[in-house]
């Protein structure tokens, strides 16, 4: 039954994300930790990721900004490690807490993610950029849009965003995945739901393109957006509650 449900929650998010413009990771935060648990969060939607980011690296590979790559690379590795690091060492309550006070908080950076920055984003800026961001995906499982204000004020659009945030999401989840391994993080079980995970987002991606055009991507995102603050509060909640 959790496998089906993985499958099924896996093919819906990467569906939806692909017509609202990103966010199945994110959408998932909740539906994981409580169907496995907050600690699985992150190694599964990392094992799901990875799968589903090939396809947009070899679709948008011509458009990848290496420039930008040589930086933000080397901090998202190191952010990565050091993130897939603590989750092993807080407890799960805690863990909790910041998965809520994320979800919460996405409504900001999403708004955040659709403006420009008012400072002109500086190449050398994104290695701490890529080290912050890599370090919270890492501890939490996916932070959203948060590359996104930062490369726009750099002048990345379009493909070239999207090309160039593939080729480092992809190096981040493996990285990610064998910084797990190493601290104990990773297991055949949440390899195996990763893997049921990655399998219907593929299919998700694929049926999306199809029907994009039929879905009205603005209104999904606003419901998206309420959904991910709502269960941010019942984590928040939940976690709580627990000390009392």
């Amino acid at each position: 039954m959790t496998f089906a449900l993985l499958f099924l929650f896996g093919l819906l998010a990467w569906f939806f994300s692909t017509v609202a413009a990103g966010g199945a990771a994110t959408l998932l935060i909740p539906i994981i930790s409580f169907l496995l648990g907050a600690q699985l969060v992150a190694p599964v939607i990392s094992v799901a990721a990875l799968l589903a980011n090939p396809s947009r690296v070899y679709f948008f590979r011509k458009h990848i900004d290496w420039q930008v790559i040589r930086y933000l690379l080397p901090g998202s590795i190191i952010g990565a490690v050091i993130g897939a690091w603590l989750l092993t060492q807080i407890n799960v309550q805690l863990i909790q807490i910041l998965l809520g006070l994320f979800l919460v908080s996405y409504v900001l950076q999403d708004k955040l993610s659709k403006a420009k920055l008012a400072i002109k984003m500086k190449l050398i800026w994104f290695l701490p950029l890529g080290f912050s961001v890599s370090f919270l995906s890492g501890l939490i499982g996916a932070t959203g849009p948060v590359h996104n204000p930062f490369m726009l004020s750099y002048g990345l659009m379009k493909e070239r965003l999207v090309g160039t945030k593939a080729i480092n999401s992809f190096i981040m989840q493996l990285t990610k995945l064998i910084s797990y391994s190493v601290f104990g993080a990773l297991s055949i079980q949440v390899v195996s739901y990763g893997v049921v995970l990655g399998a219907g987002a593929v299919i998700g991606v694929f049926f999306a393109r199809k029907h994009l055009e039929n879905i009205d991507a603005l209104q999904f995102r606003q419901y998206t957006l309420a959904l991910m603050f709502f269960c941010g509060m019942a984590m928040l909640i939940k976690a709580l509650l627990s000390y009392l």
